[in-house]
């Protein structure tokens, strides 16, 4: 049991330690009974600091702010899909392109109808007619060519294995990302 003596001058204090016959030490504000070992130690009262001045209420920004509210993660960017072109063939076949190259070829005349005679080799240059789709038209386009491209690296041959399954990770990329 700690007992602090009462001061025996206003700021003094004296503590009285203990040891009896067993060695248990205790510490107490009177002296030890007979037949205990003693020692006094004097200390100075430590003191309560005065009390803070009741001041103005604390400025809204020094009380303590509550835990920030969840940020909602931003919507995901939409990104125009990428260009495609639906181009025409002299004959009236289309296809479907990224880019707009016309595709220039030289065919043979007598694949046009025309009557070659000595000049059998010869041939007219053709191009085909592009015109750029809609953002709407595009992706629906872009997802045949995924499906395409899904069946494609489903029966591929080792030697295109890679770039049919890179294929489909791209045009995926390009849907999830472009078309809703």
């Amino acid at each position: 049991m700690l007992v602090l003596v009462g001061p025996a001058r206003a700021q003094d204090i004296t503590v009285y330690r203990c040891t009896d016959a067993s060695g248990r030490v205790s510490l107490q504000d009177e002296p030890c009974p007979a037949g205990q070992a003693q020692q006094q130690r004097s200390m100075v009262q430590p003191k309560d600091p005065p009390p803070r001045p009741a001041g103005p209420a604390p400025a809204a920004s020094a009380l303590p702010s509550p835990p920030p509210s969840p940020v909602p993660a931003p919507a995901p960017l939409y990104l125009p899909p990428p260009p495609i072109y639906q181009c025409t063939t002299y004959d009236g076949d289309t296809r479907f392109s990224e880019n707009p190259d016309p595709n220039p070829r030289c065919v043979p005349l007598a694949v046009l109808g025309y009557d070659a005679g000595p000049f059998g080799a010869a041939c007219r240059w053709v191009e085909d007619s592009c015109v750029r789709l809609d953002d709407a038209s595009a992706c629906e386009v872009l997802r045949e060519k995924l499906d395409e491209a899904e069946s494609d690296a489903l029966h591929a041959f080792s030697d295109t294995a890679a770039y049919r399954d890179s294929e489909v990770l791209r045009l995926k990329q390009i849907v999830r990302e472009s078309c809703r």
